[in-house]
């Protein structure tokens, strides 16, 4: 298995509805050695299953639920448990 060296931090909360562009951003890149790990930060939306599936579509993407704790304490949610080289920190509305 190669090395990750990318892990793409996503916290999301209420996101649902843009979550989907940010996944697929990632899904064509033409790198292939990252994870993205996605902090569904108490959302009340779809956010949850979005992730979810496209965590089905693709293994290098999981799923993180947790209650409402806030934009840092999600990012360091991601942090521990990351296994990439480097961190990389990507909103739930945008897209790399």
């Amino acid at each position: 298995m190669p090395e990750i060296v990318f892990s793409i931090i996503i916290p999301c909360h209420n996101h649902g509805n843009f979550l989907p562009d940010a996944l697929h951003s990632l899904i064509e890149q033409s790198f292939t050695n990252w994870e993205a790990i996605v902090i569904n930060d108490g959302s009340t939306d779809n956010s949850r299953e979005v992730a979810k599936s496209y965590g089905e579509i693709d293994k290098r993407i999981q799923l993180i639920n947790q209650s409402n704790q806030g934009l840092s304490a999600s990012r360091n949610i991601g942090i521990s448990n990351s296994s990439g080289r480097y961190l990389i920190f990507l909103d739930a509305d945008d897209w790399l």
